[in-house]
């Protein structure tokens, strides 16, 4: 059975960051550590960037409470919850990010463009985490905030949460209507987008078509290392795989992982998911050895990313049980199985291709270590052959 695809990665535009104006009634200083900070975080000096923002907020904090300040102090808070996002520490963004939401609401009012644009970034975050109800809750909240063209970077945000829930007629209404005309970054996000839609729904060329028009766009518009391009290599991995075009998907797979690494450190959840996609071309190709080996270090980094019970490391374990069942591995294997299908089956709806997969998975287990009788009984419950 082919491997589920795992990691199709739909995604928004990354803001800027907030830079305060030296004419604000506010410490000069706070000011200047803060608009440094932005300036490090854009050159991907993020331990510099955050140890400024971090500098940035003490200095606000000793200004006073007056509304002005509270306000500047929240948005520092919220560039430096972004920052801790794109760096793969969603604990610490996620309360960075609530603590200026709320402030914002307290000092600008809740439907202000503030409170819509830290609403967005908190979005974002979600469904980095993978909470994508979460995620569509801010997003929808922010969508029903700002003006353009913020609001359109809001949709591709949303257009990408309604891809991973399977969503895919909203994901596309809601970012095809901005897409003629569309150039630059915008015009790439869309573009890339609109190829993660078709792409899950297995249409490969219609995913090829959109991938390279996103990759023209590219070449002229985003810095070489930008995680936005590698997700778009890991993407047009899954179309070449798919399009059994073997060579050039494992050397699309391997360019994303490296300009991830590169980008964001061995660590962070998004070089896990591209060791995921990996694994999976890996093990098709029946070369199980090298899936044990990227499937354990997958799992490893999204355990400590994202914790045990998050989808994407649920996923991982449990694939990494297929691959120990095809080496004959089978108590390791059940063991993997029976730690992580319940939990999926929790998580997703039962016709979810996760799901799916994972049952399947359980199943020729059930079939390799001569239980017909269980397995067939667990097929019949499935609906499976």
């Amino acid at each position: 059975m082919r491997a589920v695809v795992v990691w199709v990665l739909g995604f928004g535009i990354a803001g800027a960051g907030w830079t305060a104006e030296n004419g604000a009634p506010s410490p000069p200083n706070a000011i200047e550590l803060n608009n440094r900070a932005v300036r490090l975080a854009k050159e991907a000096h993020y331990a510099e960037a955050e140890a400024l923002y971090r500098a940035s907020l003490d200095a606000w904090s000793q200004a006073g409470n007056g509304l002005s300040t509270r306000r500047d102090r929240a948005r520092t808070s919220e560039n430096l919850g972004a920052l801790l996002r794109d760096i793969g520490r969603y604990p610490e963004a996620q309360k960075a990010l609530t603590v200026a939401v709320a402030e914002l609401e307290e000092t600008t009012g809740k439907s202000s463009p503030d409170v819509g644009e830290a609403l967005e970034n908190l979005g974002a975050l979600y469904r980095a985490m993978g909470d994508l109800d979460q995620a569509e809750a801010s997003a929808l909240r922010a969508d029903g905030i700002l003006q353009e063209p913020e609001r359109t970077n809001n949709r591709i945000l949303l257009g990408a949460i309604y891809t991973e829930q399977r969503r895919f007629a909203e994901a596309r209404a809601i970012m095809a209507p901005a897409l003629p005309g569309s150039s630059g970054k915008l015009g790439f996000a869309l573009n890339a987008n609109l190829a993660a839609v078709a792409l899950a729904e297995h249409d490969f060329s219609e995913a090829e078509r959109f991938t390279l028009a996103a990759f023209n766009l590219a070449s002229s518009n985003l810095e070489p290392n930008n995680v936005a391009l590698a997700a778009l290599y890991s993407n047009m991995g899954q179309v070449y795989r798919f399009q059994e075009r073997y060579e050039e998907a494992e050397r699309a797979y391997r360019k994303a992982i490296d300009m991830w690494t590169a980008a964001r450190g061995a660590t962070h959840p998004y070089v896990g998911s591209g060791l995921m996609n990996l694994a999976a071309f890996e093990h098709e190709r029946g070369r199980d050895h090298a899936a044990e080996d990227l499937y354990r270090r997958a799992a490893d980094i999204l355990d400590r990313g994202l914790g045990a019970d998050s989808l994407q490391t649920l996923v991982a374990r449990n694939e990494l049980g297929e691959v120990l069942r095809a080496e004959k591995r089978y108590v390791a294997s059940e063991q993997l199985s029976r730690a992580t299908l319940p939990l999926l089956q929790k998580l997703l709806p039962a016709n979810d291709p996760r799901v799916v997969r994972a049952e399947t998975n359980y199943l020729h287990l059930l079939a390799d270590t001569k239980r017909q009788a269980q397995a067939a009984v667990l097929a019949k419950g499935l609906g499976l052959r």
